[in-house]
């Protein structure tokens, strides 16, 4: 791994470690919860239901992504030693 790229993981998981992201993941959770699939009118909504909840579920997914991620590149780094 990279100098350039272990910062950018360390950036991120320092970010996740802060007060603000828990409360925008707080945030993102709630805003998934208003989207009612049951009550939109047609296709058209729930095309756009279904955008919204993609990019929602990737936000909060984001540190558990970031975090896989990162092991993968460890464990390809290490297989490499090996």
């Amino acid at each position: 791994m990279t100098r350039e790229l272990q910062e950018y993981y360390e950036n991120y998981f320092s970010l996740f470690e802060t007060k603000g992201w828990k409360e925008f993941q707080k945030d993102i959770e709630e805003a998934a919860d208003t989207i009612d699939i049951l009550n939109l009118k047609d296709a058209k909504e729930l095309h756009i239901a279904q955008g919204q909840l993609q990019i929602l579920n990737r936000l909060l997914n984001w540190k558990d992504t970031m975090t896989s991620t990162y092991d993968t590149i460890l464990q390809e780094d290490a297989d490499e030693i090996i």
